[in-house]
């Protein structure tokens, strides 16, 4: 997947403050230190 651009939308904590889009989403989640922002980053 190469991504050309990208956004930052909205910080929430609420399920009322979500975003209303019908993209997809993506979650990276893990233990620290095993390349999660290394992957977003490349």
């Amino acid at each position: 997947m190469i991504m050309k651009t990208v956004e930052f939308v909205k910080s929430a904590v609420k399920p009322s403050q979500y975003p209303e889009y019908d993209f997809p989403e993506i979650a990276f989640a893990g233990r620290s230190n095993v390349g999660k922002s290394s992957l977003i980053n490349t």
